[in-house]
């Protein structure tokens, strides 16, 4: 099973990623993960560290290349779960095209649908209490009286919308792009977490093996 997890902040994909890793027995590869990886270990070419402590956005041929070294690792060879990438039309064709040399494609690409106004009500009523370090939610988990809450920079309203008109800048043609090629599954994500995944579950209970011939 090769799966693209794709969700806007707040969409719950965290808990969905652990649960379709743990039910086909994958990895999940975060690209944010590796690169930070990569910078702790002093592995990252020195001209992508330079873009990275810019704040830059580093070129396609960079992601793709620590995606490489990552799948000749033993534990991707049942599939994987990429989370992070692609976010483009021309990283998802250099994703292919990485994934045709091992003689490979992807099986689905998964989409959590869930409204922006709940999204941002969940994101924007998230407290962390400063003491344990505890996320709380002042609607559906509310804090104890004793907790010392902080409002995240992350979960103010101003950013909240920024991260979201991110999301939905960044998707607006890489999911018609998956839609085309009958990659993506889309998932009602409003619900019990429980019931979400049960969802995904069907939806990827239709999908032929790893390394099947897609329609295009």
């Amino acid at each position: 099973m090769i799966v693209i997890l794709v969700g806007p902040p707040g969409s719950g994909k965290g808990t969905q990623a652990e649960f379709i890793c743990k039910r086909f027995g994958i990895p999940q590869i975060s690209t944010g993960d590796m690169l930070r990886a990569a910078k702790r270990a002093g592995t990252l070419d020195p001209k992508y560290l330079a873009i990275m402590d810019s704040g830059g956005l580093l070129p396609d041929e960079a992601i793709l290349g620590l995606i490489e070294r990552r799948l000749e690792e033993a534990d991707t060879k049942a599939g994987f779960l990429l989370d992070g990438f692609p976010r483009t039309v021309p990283q998802a064709d250099g994703l292919a095209a990485l994934l045709a040399t091992r003689g490979v494609a992807l099986d689905a690409v998964v989409q959590l649908d869930v409204p922006r106004d709940l999204l941002e009500e969940r994101l924007v009523n998230r407290r962390t209490d400063r003491k344990s370090g505890r996320i709380y939610h002042l609607v559906y988990n509310p804090p104890p009286a004793d907790a010392d809450l902080e409002h995240r920079e992350d979960d103010k309203p101003a950013t909240v919308a920024r991260r979201q008109d991110a999301y939905e800048a960044q998707t607006a043609a890489l999911l018609p792009y998956y839609d085309a090629k009958g990659l993506l599954r889309r998932v009602d994500g409003v619900g019990a977490a429980a019931d979400i995944t049960q969802r995904i579950e069907r939806a990827l209970g239709s999908v032929p093996a790893s390394g099947e011939e897609k329609a295009t």
